[in-house]
């Protein structure tokens, strides 16, 4: 399922053939950035040594005191707690996570999920009273004139009911509702009950959500009404599409993806991708987000190495499920979608050692570790978030700002988070 765009990452550039992402280590002003940070850190980690055995210690001394190094933050055990699950939190970028079978919005994104509902009147003890309406298409998002297949069934326990009437159509719908005249839709009968098509040319002009709606007489003087919602793009309104050109590379220990884009219309753009092992199980999910210009572009999809190692993932790969959409800040609706892009690429063969180990750094981790060292060093203790629990009260802090948890007898024991758990927002 679609959102909205989440944590924007570093912008690709604009107007150029590629979009290209600062590395960590680089000689750019990111990395000064960050020996600049992580100079910070080592200061702050120093300053509490020091304050902790002497506390008259001149700051000369403390400022004297060599950076920390990342590895060494991310294993040092001595580090606040607050730091620490900072750290544990942090190892892989935003955008960047495991991928499961329990995770259906991701494996697939544009389906339906329409159930049987039942009748409020026909709710009986009797199984075989009850009557079920289903109103369903294939997907919620639709781009361009193709005509969209419609699917109703009404059943009475598990028996096709051929309702006495049926009156169906479409409306688009805006910002405050409905809008314009309703377009009649016509159901005949199916294999599966009934069928109509809705032609999107009807609402060439009309760029968001449709409403479907049905009024059922399922029995005499008993009607039904149930509607579906879907979404328009006209062709007008698809702001870029794949070429179908997928690459891939090892490129400072982590799996890019390129893909190849024909952009209509310049912005601000996101691309999303799953990736399978060489069996075809869910690995993991990427997503890109920047600015592209007009023209023939590549944007590269990053599945970082430490999450492919952790994961012990061996390729070849698959990529796919490869969806994007063109972001229209304060606009309604907020984004113009792309049309998918169908079936999976085949990478290269890697092995798990072929990724890097290191953990995700960039200058925002690096302010914010600052930001906690200093305040830990002012005193300012940032309590674990409680572990909640039936009945619990809410978490108190003390009127003193300590942020003390209630005693562990108060709390049952609970199975603590794995720290390599999906840290992605998307």
């Amino acid at each position: 399922m679609a959102g909205a765009p989440d944590d924007e990452q570093e912008p690709g550039t604009h107007g150029t053939t590629r979009v290209r992402r600062l590395a960590w280590g680089g000689t750019s002003a990111l990395g000064v950035a960050l020996v600049v940070s992580l100079a910070l850190v080592g200061w702050g980690l120093s300053w509490l040594a020091g304050r902790a055995s002497h506390e008259s210690a001149p700051p000369t001394d403390v400022a004297a005191a060599p950076p920390v190094a990342v590895a060494s933050l991310a294993n040092a055990d001595e580090l606040p707690p607050s730091v620490r699950r900072y750290l544990e939190n942090t190892v892989y970028p935003p955008g960047n996570g495991a991928l499961t079978e329990a995770q259906s919005d991701l494996l697939r994104p544009n389906q339906r999920f329409e159930d049987y509902r039942p009748i409020p009147d026909t709710f009986s003890t009797d199984a075989n009273e009850i009557v079920t309406v289903r109103l369903t298409c294939d997907h919620y998002y639709y781009e361009g004139d193709d005509p969209i297949e419609l699917s109703l069934e009404v059943l009475r326990g598990n028996t096709p009911v051929e309702p006495l009437s049926l009156d169906a159509g479409a409306t688009r719908e805006g910002r405050a509702g409905l809008e314009g005249n309703r377009t009649a839709l016509r159901f005949l009968p199916s294999e599966d009950g009934f069928a109509s098509t809705l032609d999107p040319a009807r609402f060439a002009d009309h760029h968001g959500p449709v409403l479907v709606d049905a009024r059922i007489e399922y029995a005499p003087g008993a009607v039904h009404e149930e509607t579906l919602r879907l979404f328009l793009t006209p062709e007008g309104k698809i702001p870029a599409r794949f070429t179908g050109e997928v690459e891939d590379d090892l490129v400072n220990g982590s799996l890019q993806v390129e893909i190849g884009l024909e952009v209509d219309q310049p912005g601000r753009y996101r691309i999303d991708a799953n990736l399978y092992d060489r069996s075809g199980a869910p690995l993991a999910f990427s997503a890109f987000k920047g600015d592209l210009g007009r023209g023939d572009r590549v944007v590269e999809i990053e599945f970082f190495g430490r999450l492919l190692r952790d994961l012990g993932a061996r390729g070849p790969f698959s990529v796919g499920e490869i969806r994007g959409y063109r972001f229209l800040d304060g606009d309604y609706p907020d984004r113009e979608r792309m049309a998918d892009l169908p079936g999976r690429f085949r990478t290269d063969d890697y092995s798990p050692t072929a990724f890097s180990a290191d953990e995700f750094m960039d200058p925002h981790k690096a302010n914010m570790i600052e930001l906690l060292m200093e305040d830990v060093a002012r005193g300012i203790a940032i309590p674990a978030p409680p572990i909640p629990t039936p009945g619990a009260t809410d978490f108190d802090i003390d009127p003193e700002g300590r942020g003390e948890a209630p005693a562990a007898a108060d709390a049952p024991n609970a199975p603590s988070t794995p720290a390599s758990a999906s840290r992605g927002r998307t």
